[in-house]
């Protein structure tokens, strides 16, 4: 074997075998592979005998010594050597050219992973931006477009992520969107199977994530069968059976049941709550004549579907009482189309300028926001109370959430 030795003061030297850098790996173990990995999953070009025999798992000592060699004699590295009792020791390893040993072994450095990461948020940022420039009213949810920004905003800070974890997190901020926009409904499970292809593709740290960035429940993501919650004034019959909801507090029926009612009581009043905590303490006043429902956030095609069928069998005129903010007027004017459709009345209820003002929340209209209300402004069918408060919006430059009042 041919070397050249390069003298690097005194008993000490740097030596390469007289080659070209291959254009690829000698034939290696599995053990050798996967220890050579370990070594050059780092961008340093050059390596510690000490770090690398440090590397050391399953492998012996031996094991390691000779894949060195190996490495020497087919040209993939240079070793700087100290002559020590009259035999030469390696103490470091220089890469003659990781670059290409990376990409032969299929690894990525660093900084490849630091730039992998950086175009990924990039690309998830520009999608983001897209949505909330997008025509499609639909997809200008303002309250949806914050926890996805925000959700976004942790995963950059979150800079000890996996490039895998990564792409899975910005692949169910993509989902979710998809989800909402197509007023999707259904269990974990349905999400789990529409974004990972399986109904338990999902582990429990992506729920945990996920519990953390988005209302779940408000995204019509629920852990067992979509829901429809009422009270108050109704009693709901099957042929022979039936559900009396005057004593209890409320109850939550699943839609495909609700969709088989035969015949219900009809109620002076239907009242529609947004939020939910609003909703319960309502349901316990138990006040004559109201039935009530718990209107969920955006609702699906299938929940309107459900509280379409009741209104059929017990039509009455309805309240309806969502967030002061552009997103519960546009979920107020969504579920009011049931009411138009039929010829029927609903009116805004507590939603007025004066509860905006009143409030002691200060939340400011942020960018979304004003996109939303710049839609609603151009939107014929809308009552003039609700348009009255999309000009007190604006002009107080805040918003409000209902379960500060309701």
């Amino acid at each position: 074997m041919d070397w050249t030795d390069t003298a690097r003061g005194r008993e000490r030297r740097e030596r390469q075998a007289q080659l070209a850098v291959p254009d690829r790996l000698p034939l290696l173990a599995p053990e050798q592979r996967a220890l050579l990995r370990r070594w050059a999953a780092k961008d340093s070009p050059e390596r510690r005998r000490t770090t690398l025999l440090a590397a050391i798992r399953g492998e012996r000592i031996e094991d390691a010594e000779a894949l060195c060699e190996l490495l020497l004699r087919e040209g993939w590295i240079a070793r700087r050597e100290q002559l020590v009792g009259g035999r030469w020791q390696w103490e470091t390893l220089v890469w003659r050219d990781l670059p290409r040993l990376q990409a032969l072994l299929d690894v990525s450095s660093p900084r490849q992973r630091k730039d992998q990461r950086a175009l990924q948020l990039a690309q998830a940022q520009d999608w983001l931006q897209a949505r909330s420039d997008a025509a499609n009213a639909d997809a200008l949810d303002p309250d949806l477009l914050d926890e996805l920004a925000a959700a976004l905003a942790q995963l950059v800070q979150d800079t000890a992520l996996r490039p895998d974890l990564l792409a899975t997190r910005l692949a169910l901020l993509q989902a979710i969107a998809a989800w909402h926009d197509d007023a999707a409904q259904g269990t974990r499970r349905d999400f789990a199977l529409r974004a990972g292809g399986g109904t338990k593709a999902l582990t429990h740290a992506d729920w945990r994530w996920l519990e953390g960035q988005f209302d779940l429940e408000r995204r019509r993501i629920a852990r067992f069968a979509p829901m429809l919650w009422l009270a108050g004034a109704l009693r709901l019959q099957w042929q022979a059976h039936a559900v009396d909801l005057a004593p209890l507090r409320c109850l939550g029926l699943p839609l495909a049941d609700v969709l088989r009612t035969d015949a219900t009581s009809a109620p002076v009043r239907w009242w529609l709550i947004e939020n939910r905590a609003s909703f319960e303490r309502q349901a316990q006043l138990r006040r004559p004549g109201l039935a009530l429902a718990w209107l969920p956030g955006r609702p699906s095609a299938a929940w309107l579907q459900a509280m379409d069928r009741l209104l059929a069998l017990a039509p009455a005129p309805a309240w309806i009482s969502a967030d002061i903010d552009p997103a519960g007027v546009d979920i107020a004017c969504t579920a009011g189309a049931l009411w138009d459709a039929r010829g029927l009345d609903w009116a805004p209820h507590e939603m007025d300028p004066s509860q905006l003002l009143a409030t002691v929340q200060h939340w400011p209209l942020n960018a979304h926001d004003h996109q939303l209300l710049d839609r609603l402004a151009q939107r014929a069918a809308m009552p003039a109370a609700l348009r009255a408060l999309c000009d007190s919006m604006r002009q107080a430059g805040r918003k409000a959430e209902q379960e500060a009042w309701l």
